[in-house]
């Protein structure tokens, strides 16, 4: 079997489209604290136990035809592009999306009543990520991964293996969820969504709300790369499967994760400057990533400023790991790292430095992001801030 190579890989640029806007509003937002959380337009909500979601209210570009999904991701490109061009032959530039749902929005309308062909091919998983392809050229390979909740970062760890197996130049890699009536009444009925805000490791901490969006960072070979904002230096999936919803309660799949990343990575945790935590402000998902990350970091863990984006943008599924892999990369060239939104009263079985009340003064240059997904998914990143 012929061992993939792991040098780093470059991370060339960014775009996202967010309850916050695009990368600069993104970032502007989660240094602010700004709660980008509202009540859902977009669909009735009214016979929902909650109502409430992280929407985006309105597109800079509304372009006819494509489901929600596909506008989201055509937006998410836009400010990909305004950034960096595809400067490959178009047969070497791959595609690799992340999602928990796919284009389920439009099975649901097939359902109830428009079985039409478009809408049927879009409700296909990989039908976003084709769409994508197609707007943007790319005649590489186009794959999309769904390992729930820690697809975005499933994304970029598959993306950096084809560069690596030279199987493309560049890659486009990310992931994306929409809000919609399926997944609401899914995660209602779990009853794992909020009727407060959401607290990520706090005390009073009662669940999760939902978000939607899509991010995408182009990727390539770090010694082809002219230009970066960072570098994805490991990556690794593992699975434990205990539970269909719940995180298996010793972690073992996300403690795997962590240390095979790290491995891949050449790094220990004193080199780990800062961590991007999942923190969906579930009761059993924080107490047991602070756990894993003790037992993993060992004493080194205490001292590494952590944070979770969701209270700022609710849960965004597919999108939520490639938006913290961005945020972990903004945060080592701004020199900040942004605060824990809605954690105010620290739980003691989450005793880390979850920085809180105020963005922190800092530079990670190496960077630690954890996601955890339904059915026993587990994934993490490291990432090095740009250091040219």
């Amino acid at each position: 079997m012929v061992r993939l190579r792991t040098e780093p890989v470059a991370i060339v640029a960014a775009g996202v489209v967010t309850p916050l806007g695009d990368v600069d509003a993104f970032w502007s937002g989660l240094v602010t604290g700004t709660d980008a959380i509202s009540r859902i337009e977009r669909f009735p909500v009214d016979d929902l136990r909650v109502g409430l979601g992280g929407e985006i209210k309105k597109l800079k570009r509304e372009r006819r035809g494509g489901c929600r999904a596909s506008q989201l991701l055509f937006a998410a490109a836009d400010d990909l592009l305004a950034r960096a061009h595809l400067d490959a032959s178009p047969r070497r530039v791959g595609v690799v999306l992340g999602t928990a749902l796919g284009g389920v929005e439009e099975g649901e309308k097939a359902v109830a009543g428009d079985p039409s062909a478009r809408r049927t091919a879009a409700a296909l998983y990989d039908g976003p990520a084709h769409a994508l392809a197609r707007r943007l050229g790319c005649r590489g390979p186009a794959l999309t991964v769904s390992t729930a909740c820690a697809s975005g970062a499933t994304s970029l760890g598959v993306a950096a293996d084809l560069l690596r197996a030279d199987a493309a130049d560049l890659v486009v890699a990310g992931g994306y969820d929409i809000l919609c009536r399926f997944v609401m009444r899914g995660f209602d009925a779990l009853r794992s969504l909020t009727r407060d805000r959401v607290r990520p490791f706090d005390r009073r901490r009662s669940g999760l709300l939902l978000g939607e969006g899509a991010a995408l960072v182009l990727m390539a070979r770090d010694r082809d790369a002219r230009r970066r904002i960072g570098r994805l230096l490991g990556h690794a999936s593992a699975g434990d499967g205990t539970h269909i919803a719940a995180p298996d309660p010793e972690g073992r799949g996300l403690a795997s994760a962590i240390r095979i990343a790290l491995a891949e990575a050449d790094v220990g945790p004193d080199d780990v400057d800062f961590v991007s935590a999942h923190g969906t402000a579930t009761p059993l998902n924080d107490r047991i990533e602070t756990a894993v990350l003790k037992r993993v970091l060992g004493a080194r863990a205490g001292l590494i400023p952590m944070n979770s984006i969701k209270g700022a943008l609710g849960h965004t599924m597919g999108a939520a790991a490639t938006l913290e892999a961005i945020m972990c990369l903004l945060a080592s060239r701004e020199g900040v790292v942004p605060h824990t939104v809605g954690l105010e009263e620290r739980d003691p079985e989450c005793d880390l430095d979850y920085v809180t009340t105020a963005p922190r003064a800092a530079r990670p240059r190496v960077s630690l992001s954890t996601s955890l997904g339904f059915g026993g998914c587990n994934a993490a990143l490291v990432l090095e801030g740009d250091a040219r």
